[in-house]
This record gives structure tokens, sequence and C-alpha cells, in this order.
């Protein structure tokens, strides 16, 4: 064996060739196998007490600017806007009724055609400026307004200078100049060092509460945002909303309120809620002393909603409420509401009570409360993913209608709407609504056409008043090129009223319309033009013009028409 090795070895050294260096084959590559490393198992976390959402992405130049960003530490916006109100009129108003003399010695109007005012909303807020758990608020709001006047020296109402105000042609709220903070606190949560106290919040300052009403107040809010337990307690003194009059007296009624409300579901996986708010007024200006409570249980599943109401006044249950939401499926919901008031519920809202019903009031006055029974439903579904389809109906119903007045008549109505999508960005609309209200026709002998003696007419809060129906038509255009870009909205609109007979001229229990020789049907139409675009991710623009034909009942005022611009910014 050594010997044939040696002469293989000794032969294959003699047929190489000793000036070739290349390689004839490669050699073997060794694969080594890596190393096997154990996993190490993870720790487990627990769960955070408070969800802390993940950070806001950077602003894209492409993208509209985001409702609100959380994360940011100092937020402003103002708003300015710009209004011009006018209407067209006739030169000599006395002569258009058909009354007074055919040369009137004064020929200026009861009104202003025109009113222009500027008017501007902002606010500023903090989040962990100086504190991490402290926040701050500061919200309000401005008019500028310049009253028409006239040279009239030898009227009551005239001042010093001689000159009496015009009212404006189309009334609002205010009619000076004035500076109005609406909201002004700071807030602290997540102040405490024990973590079963998070849930805790404290707010102080001017501020909104929500209660069997929202009030406006002076005072302080603390708060438990629990995950089955959710209550608040407040206190302090209302502010004045209904007027920036300085001259007013300040007596303001006190208040002290509070709410709880307990959610099962988090607790024993029952979708259903029970909720109590009370609420006290002391008396004031304008406000009597009075307690409210009320009672809300809720019941809420993906597909069905169901929620009770009922509101104590001073010890009497005065309304009751039943709301019912169902969605039948993804595109298809309904809504079902029935409420119920007693002639003991408040007339406006709970910071004034009156026992005389025709007391003057500085706002709406509408009438003594009346029990009755408010039904109402609606419907929309999609068809096609393209047709949106709406539909609407409503009762109401007195209780006692021996009581029933020009201002809660008893009524039903309906509406639809549909409106048709092209192409995601362009939708035409149309809709209807109809009321009919329940107004009797006046019962009253022949006019008589005597000097001496008044004409019988019926009383300012009587039932023969009023509307007895309406039936009003609308389209609209719509154009958008995406949320919070660009949208222009055009609408057209006509109405058509039939009103209660103010006389009768036959001496019959009721008279038709055609014995009276009184206009009785009115109509009138209008639209509106309105643009609001972004610029930027901002500066906000918007643009709205409304124009209005003339009314049958006033034929010296030939129309009315609005201007209104406004621009917002935001930081």
């Amino acid at each position: 064996m050594r010997a044939a090795l040696a002469i293989v070895l000794v032969g294959g050294a003699a047929f190489a060739d000793p000036a070739n260096l290349d390689l004839e084959r490669q050699p073997v590559k060794l694969a080594m196998r890596p190393k096997q490393v154990a996993i190490a198992t993870p720790i487990a976390t627990p769960a955070p007490l408070v969800t802390v959402p993940a950070p806001i992405p950077a602003e894209d130049v492409n993208e509209p600017a985001k409702v609100r960003d959380l994360q940011q530490r100092v937020a402003a916006q103002v708003d300015l806007g710009y209004v011009v109100d006018g209407t067209t009129a006739l030169q000599n108003p006395a002569n258009a009724t058909g009354f007074g003399s055919t040369v009137a010695s004064d020929q200026r109007r009861e009104f202003a055609t025109t009113r222009a005012y500027g008017f501007g909303e902002g606010f500023v807020s903090t989040h962990g400026v100086g504190y991490d758990s402290l926040s701050t608020y500061f919200n309000a709001q401005f008019q500028a307004v310049a009253q028409t006047q006239t040279y009239a020296p030898l009227e009551a109402s005239a001042n010093k200078s001689g000159l009496v105000g015009e009212p404006n042609p189309i009334a609002t709220w205010f009619d000076r100049s004035g500076f109005e903070a609406r909201a002004a606190y700071a807030e602290l949560r997540d102040f405490m060092p024990q973590p079963y106290l998070a849930p805790l919040r404290v707010r102080a300052g001017e501020l909104y509460v929500y209660g069997p009403w929202a009030l406006h107040i002076y005072g302080g809010n603390a708060a438990w945002d629990g995950t089955v337990l959710h209550a608040n307690v407040y206190a302090g003194s209302l502010v004045p909303d209904y007027t920036i009059d300085p001259t007013l007296p300040v007596d303001r009624a006190g208040v002290l309120g509070g709410n709880v409300r307990i959610d099962l579901d988090p607790a024993v996986h029952v979708p259903l809620s029970v909720e109590v708010q009370s609420l006290a007024l002391t008396s004031g200006t304008n406000t009597d002393s009075t307690n409210h409570l009320q009672a809300v249980v809720a019941y809420k599943t993906d597909r069905i909603s169901v929620q009770t109401e009922f509101r104590a006044l001073s010890g009497r249950w005065v309304n009751e409420r039943l709301n019912v939401r169902a969605r039948y499926s993804d595109v298809t919901n309904l809504v079902v509401d029935v409420s119920h008031s007693s002639a003991d519920d408040w007339l406006w809202d709970p910071t004034v009570l009156d026992n005389d019903p025709v007391a003057a009031r500085r706002y709406l006055d509408l009438g003594p409360v009346l029990p009755q029974w408010l039904v109402s439903a609606r419907a929309g579904t999609l068809i096609a993913e393209n047709v949106d389809v709406f539909a609407r109906g409503a009762a109401s119903i007195v209780d006692d209608s021996n009581t029933q007045t020009a201002y809660t008549p008893s009524y039903v109505e309906g509406g639809a709407a549909v409106e048709l999508r092209l192409r995601r960005r362009i939708s035409l609309g149309a809709s209807i609504l109809t009321r009919e209200n329940d107004i009797d026709d006046p019962a009253q002998a022949e006019i008589l056409d005597h000097p001496n003696v008044a004409d019988p007419i019926p009383e300012s809060a009587s039932s023969q008043l009023g509307e007895r129906g309406f039936t009003e038509i609308g389209t609209t255009a719509r154009m958008t090129l995406g949320a919070r870009k660009f949208s222009l909205l055009v609408e057209v609109y006509g109405r058509r009223t039939r009103y209660a007979l103010d006389y009768c001229a036959v001496a019959t229990v009721v008279c038709p319309a055609d014995d009276t020789g009184i206009q009785t049907v009115s109509f009138r139409g209008g639209g509106r033009a309105q643009v609001d675009a972004w610029i930027g991710q901002r500066l906000r623009l918007f643009a709205s013009y409304e124009i209005s034909s003339a009314l049958d009942f006033e034929p010296e005022i030939t129309g009315y028409k609005s201007l209104r611009l406004m621009m917002e910014g935001r930081y």
C-alpha cells in the first residue's frame, strides 16, 4: 500500500506543470451553524391609568387643517365679521298702504333702510403651560353697531341734539356696541399624587354648566370622570346673558347644583346608565327662587338607543320625555321623540318664572305655558350610495283646547327631503315642509261702519289669531372639493302662508274667507348663496348673501337683502 501511494504521488507531481499556478477547482466551503440564543420572556407591563393618545404626525401641506391638536400647548382662534342688512322701501310709506293724506308732512320712514355692523369672537387656550396639570380658556365677543339717526326734535324719544334712532330693518337682540366675555376659567386635571384620584378635575371662573338646563355662571365646578361613576358639583351666580346694558341692576341669582351618573356597562356589561341632576336657584333680578330635579335612564347598544327623562319643578313633575333611536342598517336610521309638558313648567327657562302669563318680557313673549304633548318621528336612508332620502312627521296636542292661544296651537306637520350626489363633489337637493295649525275662525257679528264704534277684533292671545298653516319648498345645489377645503352652496325657497280671519263680515258662526274681502294668504320667496373656503391650514374665509321677495302684508317694503363676510384665523 505504501509503495502504491508513493508511485501515485510521484506520478501526479511529474504530470503537474510547475509554471501553471491556477486552481483547477474551487476549494470546499465550510458553513458553520449559528449559535442558538435563548429568547427572553417579555416582562408584563401594567395597563396605564389614563390612555394617552399617540402623537399627531406633522401636518401635511396637502391636507386640510386639523380640527384641534390635542398635543398643542397654546391654541388661539379669531373670527372677524362684517354684516350689511338692508331693505328697499317706497318713498312715501303712508300712501303705500292707503292711509293718511297724500302730502305727508314727515316723509321720514319708521325704520332705517340699511344697517351695517361689525362683530368678532375669539378664544385663547393653554394646556400645561407653567404647570403640567393646568389648562386655561378665555372666550369673548364684541359688536360695533352704528345706529341710523334722524333729526326729529319734537319727538319724545329725541336726545339732547334732537336726534331719534331709527329701528333696524332686521331686528336683533343688541342695539349698541359692546364687548362681552363669554368664558374665562382655569382647570386642574390629574394634579393629585395618588393614582386613584386621577379622574378628578376642578374648574373655576366664568363658565357653562349642564344639568336640568344649561346655565352660564360665575363660579366653580368639580367633576369626577371615572369609568363607572361620573359626578360633578357646581356653585356660583348667574351671568346676565339677555343684555349687555351696564345700567341694569347686578342682583344676580345664586346657583347650586350637581349631577351623578352611573354606567353599568364597564362593570357588569349591561349597556344601561342612570343619572340624577339637581339644581337650586335663589331669587335675583328677573329670577325666582326654584328647585329643579331631573332623572335620566338610558339604554344604548349598537342598534338601538332608548332614553327617558323626568323633570320636576319645586316638587311637581312638569316634563317627561322618551327618545328612541334605532338603526335598521348601516345607512338607515329612525328617531322617535315623545315629550309632555304640564302647565306648571317654566315659561322660557328656569331663570324666569312668573304667575302673570301676559307679563312683558325683554325677549320672546311666547304666551302662557299650556299642557301639551309633542310627538315627532324622522327617518333617513341611503339609496345606491348616491341618493339620501329623509322624512319627518310631528304633531303637537294641547291637553285643554279651551285654553289654546295663538302662541301654542295644536298642529300637525310633515316634511321630506332628497339629495342626489354626483361624482362625490356636486349634489342637488329638494325639500318640502307643511304644517296645519288648529286655529279657530272668529264668530262675530257684522262689522259696523260707525265712527264712534270700535270694530270687534280678537284679543292678542286669542286662538283666533295666527297662522292657519304654511307650505314651504326649497332646492339646493352644493359643490364640495373636500372637508375643510372649499364648498359652494346655492339655495332657493318659496313659502305660502295662510292666516286666520281677522273680521267676520257676515253674522254667522263661521265666515268663509271669500266673504271678508281681506287677504288671508301670502306668498314669499328668496334665496341664499354661500361660499366657505380654506386658504392653507390656518385661514378660513366665509361669505353669504341672502335676498327675499316683497311682503304681501307690508306693501311699502319691497324686499330684504343681507351680506355677511367672515374671516377666521387659527394658531
